[in-house]
């Protein structure tokens, strides 16, 4: 990416969903990406909030499949948190 985007940079224009999300998917460091995931989902939900009666039925379905790839990792990281030697320990093992 040719521009830098920290992973608490805050939602920006109306675009700006995309290149967070973009930015998330690649981040390395878990902790960054988890915050980056987050700082995606707020813009993309602001995004939805700004043009709900103007987006286009492709946008739409983009920030859907956008949100539910979010969902879908956070879920992942959550679940090898659990698997994570130590936290097991203090919540049980999971299921």
């Amino acid at each position: 990416m040719s521009e830098n985007i920290s992973p608490t940079s805050p939602a920006g224009s109306e675009s700006n969903w995309e290149q967070l999300f973009e930015c998330a998917l690649v981040e390395r460091d878990p902790v960054a990406r988890e915050q980056r995931l987050q700082n995606a989902k707020d813009a993309i939900m602001d995004r939805i909030e700004d043009s709900f009666d103007t987006a286009s039925g492709q946008e739409s379905r983009l920030q859907l499949a956008a949100l539910n790839t979010i969902s879908e990792l956070q879920r992942v990281a959550k679940n090898d948190d659990l698997r994570r030697p130590g936290l097991a320990q203090t919540f049980g093992h999971p299921a």
